[in-house]
């Protein structure tokens, strides 16, 4: 039906004058005006400019035969009637019936519009018949009206200006019903959430819609007719009629265009003449479609042309049928050789299997090195994928892509990683003396206070010489760890290295921060290297007593059994449980997770660098041990490490 349809819109254009040319097209712009409110055909969207699928479809025919056109959208009433007075030269939209067509000329029908019975939800009001004698809104002067006199379904008829008008007048309680067209209806309901109107039955009539223009304009209805059908020849017209319509509604009216397009071929020719009439349409299609493939393949080979990337395509038996310019380039080929015929696989060696790859499908690319006698070997990635003519494999079609700038670009990002690494440890190393410095520090300032105090200067003498000895054991851990040795491990008591901690730390930290140390007599003993330990309650320590430090507040270090620590199992190891508390603020949930990780701190790069925890977790695993924590924001935090159990010494 479809080609029914395009003949006898060529048969029509073949009855109208002929086009005019562009000389003889008027400078004076036309003017069109169309309705502000009868979406999707015509009306005023968001940006206040005119809008829908009439305007589109006039805007089209205008650029296509150089049209000068202004289009103006208001009230249906006053576009009526400025085109019988002859103010415009054109309506953007009007239906065509007999009555109209006595005081103006119509285009060729570029649409169907489909009026309907509208009501509130549960109204009695089921169809038309229903609807005899009752108060029925209508869009004024619009065909909905003359529709309703023809047939004399009431004469309590009330017009107002517009659909949108209508529909909010009936959603409010006023009137009966309404006759509106359905897709304008639908549309202002979704827009302005009228949820309790309803439409009533199918369709009361499917009117033709078209250009109306004053009667006698036969030069600008030929325009208009030409323009329509070359609308339908390049497809815009489908095009235009997808974005402003559903397909269910696009089909019906397409149905309804179709069988009105029959009626008039039959009428007007007949069979002879429209099939004379196809054939040289089927004639010029088959022409612009030639004309469209030859402009498709040159399009292809420019944009393959412009890729930096190798382009290619291979017969069945590997041979190269295809490469874009970069190909050529890259592999160190001439034109000629392609006519000579040379395989894909003269430049991969050692890639038999290339067939067989590019069947599954692989989109990661397959790693290769592209040799040839006349270039240099250089890594690239192959992209491909099996060619299929009449149902069987009939070569490749793929990419080579060059990597050898993101091969050298690696190198610079593992070489850069290496030198960051060395940047961390040395972060690390200087992270740990410097908690054990600010003790000796502390110390020596002691001595210098009071140097005649031989007591205190031999007790805080020892204290400097401890942290020196815990220096030197923390250099020799750093050693070993660079070596990849395993740790030292020896009988160590937890309740002594706590006292050296917190006496290293009370120097510093002693006059806002009490340390309470509830190891006591108890079996402590833990099977670790005694600087590894110490290095973890250092850092705990230190960490707990500076997140105190403006307010003050505890640090209590004792151990647990571990059932109370949720670790007790009847296969596990025996472990000892220390944990580590303190008064401080806590610590908040949503970083809780990343305490651990390395450079992680919430305290900026000036006052930290985020190695602590991270450095007791490390010694912690390599002593077979780990830590956990347990914080709330307002109640502090406890942290909670396990180390492997050691029988007590006697």
């Amino acid at each position: 039906m479809t080609l029914w349809l395009r003949t006898g819109l060529l048969l029509l254009l073949a009855m109208q004058p002929l086009a005019l040319s562009a000389a003889d097209r008027p400078a004076v712009p036309l003017i069109a005006c169309g309705d502000r409110s009868f979406p999707p055909y015509e009306f005023i969207n968001a940006r206040g400019e005119p809008d829908g699928f009439n305007i589109d479809l006039l805007k089209a025919i205008s650029r296509r035969l150089e049209m000068n056109v202004d289009i103006g959208l208001d009230a249906w009433e006053k576009v009526r009637d400025a085109l019988s007075s002859g103010d415009i030269h054109l309506a953007t939209g009007m239906v065509r019936s007999a009555e109209r067509e006595k005081q103006f000329d119509f285009s060729i029908t570029h649409a169907g519009v489909f009026y309907c019975l509208f009501v509130r939800k549960g109204s009695p009001i089921k169809s038309i018949d229903d609807a005899r004698g009752k108060q029925i809104l209508v869009h004024a002067q619009a065909y909905s009206q003359d529709w309703l006199v023809e047939r004399n379904i009431t004469d309590r008829i009330i017009p107002v200006s517009s659909p949108q008008e209508a529909l909010q007048m009936l959603a409010g309680g006023r009137y009966d019903c309404a006759v509106i067209e359905r897709l304008s209806a639908l549309m202002l309901m979704d827009y302005f959430k009228i949820d309790n109107v309803a439409l009533a039955g199918p369709p009361l009539v499917c009117a033709p819609y078209a250009f109306a223009v004053q009667k006698g304009d036969d030069r600008l209805l030929a325009m208009l007719n030409e323009g329509i059908h070359l609308m339908h020849q390049t497809g815009v017209y489908e095009d235009l009629y997808r974005k402003w319509f559903s397909v269910a509604d696009a089909r019906a009216r397409r149905l309804a265009m179709i069988r009105g397009g029959a009626l008039i071929l039959a009428a007007v020719l007949g069979l002879a003449v429209a099939v004379f009439v196809w054939n040289v349409a089927l004639k010029r299609m088959v022409r612009r479609r030639t004309a469209a493939l030859r402009h498709s393949d040159r399009r292809f080979q420019e944009l393959c042309d412009l890729l930096p990337q190798t382009v290619f395509e291979t017969d069945a038996t590997g041979r190269i049928t295809f490469l874009n310019r970069s190909g050529f380039d890259m592999l160190g080929l001439g034109e000629a050789s392609i006519r000579e015929g040379i395989r894909l696989a003269d430049f991969l060696p050692g890639e038999p299997d290339i067939d067989e790859w590019a069947q599954t499908s692989d989109r990661r690319g397959k790693a290769c090195v592209v040799r040839s006698p006349d270039i240099d070997a250089f890594p690239a990635l192959l992209y491909a994928t099996p060619a299929v003519s009449a149902g069987s494999p009939s070569g490749l079609r793929g990419l080579l892509v060059d990597i050898t700038l993101q091969k050298e670009l690696e190198k610079q990002v593992i070489e850069s990683q290496k030198m960051e690494a060395l940047g961390h440890l040395a972060g690390g190393v200087a992270h740990d003396f410097s908690n054990i410095v600010t003790g000796i520090s502390a110390y020596a300032q002691l001595l210098k206070n009071q140097p005649h105090n031989g007591d205190a200067v031999a007790e805080w003498a020892d204290s400097i010489l401890t942290g020196c000895d815990r220096a030197t054991d923390l250099v020799r851990h750093f050693l070993a760890t660079a070596g990849r040795r395993q740790a030292d491990k020896q009988p160590v008591r937890l309740g002594q290295v706590v006292a050296e901690v917190f006496k290293l730390l009370l120097p510093t930290y002693g006059r806002r921060i009490m340390f309470r140390n509830t190891v006591g007599d108890e079996d402590d003993t833990v099977w670790a290297e005694p600087a590894l330990v110490f290095q973890v309650l250092m850092n705990l320590c230190v960490n707990a007593a500076q997140a105190m430090s403006g307010s003050g507040g505890t640090i209590t270090v004792g151990l647990m059994d571990e059932a109370a620590a949720g670790r007790a199992s009847p296969d596990a190891l025996p472990q000892r449980v220390l944990f580590i508390s303190d008064t401080g603020p806590g610590i908040e949930p949503e970083i809780r997770p990343r305490i651990f990780e390395p450079f992680f701190t919430t305290r900026g790069r000036d006052n930290g660098n985020g190695i602590g925890l991270f450095v007791v977790c490390q010694a912690l695993a390599d002593m077979g041990g780990a830590v956990r924590v347990e914080s709330e924001p307002g109640n502090g935090a406890t942290f909670i490490v396990t180390l492997p159990a050691a029988p007590s010494p006697d």
